[in-house]
């Protein structure tokens, strides 16, 4: 097998964080970088979800996503429209009956 060499510079507080962290599962940098390349290929893709930490969803997304699931699974009650004028007239009459407390 031929190989080839990658160099790369990165913060040196980075790297003893995850030696430390690589060394407790039994992994060296260069088999950790050699891995990821590895499931990048055979993945097609990044062996990851990388998400910007500004992008990581707020507590009223996450509540959002979770209430779309579990309509999803069948654990809430969801009405189904086959009409966009009944859903239209649905949701304008449900803002109307909205408390104002909650306007």
């Amino acid at each position: 097998m031929k190989t080839t060499t990658i160099q790369t510079r990165i913060d040196t507080n980075l790297k003893k964080s995850a030696e430390s962290i690589l060394s407790s599962i039994g992994l060296d940098i260069t088999s950790a970088i050699r891995l990821f390349l590895t499931q990048c290929v055979v993945q097609r893709r990044l062996p990851f979800h990388a998400v910007a930490p500004e992008e990581e969803p707020n507590e009223e997304t996450i509540a959002a996503m979770q209430e779309a699931e579990d309509i999803v699974s069948g654990k809430i009650k969801s009405k189904g429209y086959d009409d966009v004028d009944e859903m239209i007239h649905d949701i304008l009459h449900a803002a109307e009956e909205e408390p104002e407390y909650n306007k």
